[in-house]
């Protein structure tokens, strides 16, 4: 006697697939450029501002400059034997000419010199400065 053997369904063939390549794996966090540039500037301004920071234009009332050359001047401090000048005062939005041409600084009597920092033909500052020595 034979027996009846079951009929099995028939298997559904799967669809082929593609292989997937394999994804590169990630070398690290990826900084976006922008936040490259802004720290890169940044890093430039400080570096700027720390190599101008003794620049006679920053120089306030009170402080003590030392003549380095004709036209160059930096701030020092003013019990340094380096200090040649005292800033009386600021005049604001003067040309070279017009520093020339009257004296911007009559307002402080004890006025020995004058200096004008600025683009030629421009407005700039004038320093009003006494000699310390």
């Amino acid at each position: 006697m034979t027996t009846p053997q079951q009929q099995q369904p028939p298997q559904e063939q799967q669809p082929l697939q593609q292989p997937v390549a394999p994804q590169p794996a990630k070398k690290g966090i990826k900084v976006p450029r922008l936040v490259i540039s802004l720290v890169v500037l940044v890093v430039l301004g400080g570096v700027g501002w720390y190599l101008s920071r003794d620049d006679a234009l920053n120089a306030k009332v009170g402080d003590c400059l030392h003549q380095k050359g004709a036209n160059d001047l930096s701030i020092v401090k003013c019990d340094s034997a380096d200090a040649d000048f005292s800033v009386l005062g600021r005049v604001e939005n003067k040309t070279e000419s017009e520093v020339d041409a009257k004296d911007v600084c009559d307002q402080w009597a004890d006025t020995s010199a004058t200096y004008w920092e600025g683009k030629p033909g421009q407005k700039g500052t004038v320093l009003c400065l006494k000699a310390t020595k």
